[in-house]
């Protein structure tokens, strides 16, 4: 674990060269230590956006791969680096060679899975997926998906912090509405759909009903929050 602390942490930094031998050799380790067979690493936040913060730059610290999609399915023997046709030749020429690149979704994962690791146990972090991603997955794969804290999270020692910038308010010259008048406008309409409530998860539809702006991601201007 010593060797990873002087490796670059984020996508965009320069790495050394093994950089993604050394985090994958650390990565199966733990994976072995929770008595695992493998482990999904996503390129996604918990609000599933399209764009990170550099502390959810998972893949792309791991891999070297610093496409704006794919996902990374690590096993014992195989790291297979799934990306779709934007990215054939980029993750070549950006992954070291213990990653397998995959495409995707020409090869979806449950049948790389169950090529692989037909009966084996694959743990995720369940806030980087959704529940239907997951559903389907489970319909198809004949092993078992194994939900459990963030591994990654555990071997990137100097992992940056959450981004905490301020949030200001946005004029209302520019959002139109006040955010009580956009807040009275939900509220009508649950009442007309007998809803109770809604859980709003993306950043953008917080920022927007509460008439917020911020620098928690690189030039989108959002408040990350729930």
């Amino acid at each position: 674990m010593a060797a990873l602390k002087p490796l670059q942490n984020f996508a965009g930094a320069p790495r050394d060269a093994g950089a993604g031998a050394l985090r994958l050799a650390a990565l199966r380790e733990e994976i072995q230590r929770r008595n695992l067979d493998g482990y999904l690493v996503a390129r996604a936040d918990v609000h599933q956006g399209e764009y990170v913060a550099p502390r959810d730059e998972r893949l792309a610290w791991l891999t070297g791969f610093t496409g704006s999609a794919g996902f990374c399915a690590v096993l014992s023997d195989m790291a297979g680096i799934f990306v779709d046709g934007r990215y054939r030749l980029q993750v070549k020429a950006e992954v070291e060679d213990v990653f397998t690149p995959v495409p995707w979704p020409d090869v979806c994962l449950a049948t790389w899975l169950n090529e692989h690791a037909a009966s084996g146990k694959v743990g995720f972090d369940p806030m980087l997926h959704t529940v239907a991603e997951i559903e389907t997955l489970r319909r198809t794969f004949t092993g078992n998906l194994q939900p459990c804290e963030n591994l990654i999270d555990t071997i990137w020692h100097d992992q940056p912090a959450a981004p905490m910038a301020p949030a200001f308010a946005h004029p209302l010259a520019y959002s139109g509405l006040s955010s009580e008048q956009k807040r009275a406008q939900l509220a009508a309409e649950l009442t007309e759909a007998a809803h109770d409530a809604a859980v709003l998860t993306l950043p953008d539809s917080i920022n927007w009903l509460l008439n917020i702006r911020g620098g928690d991601i690189a030039r989108i201007p959002v408040v990350h929050g729930f």
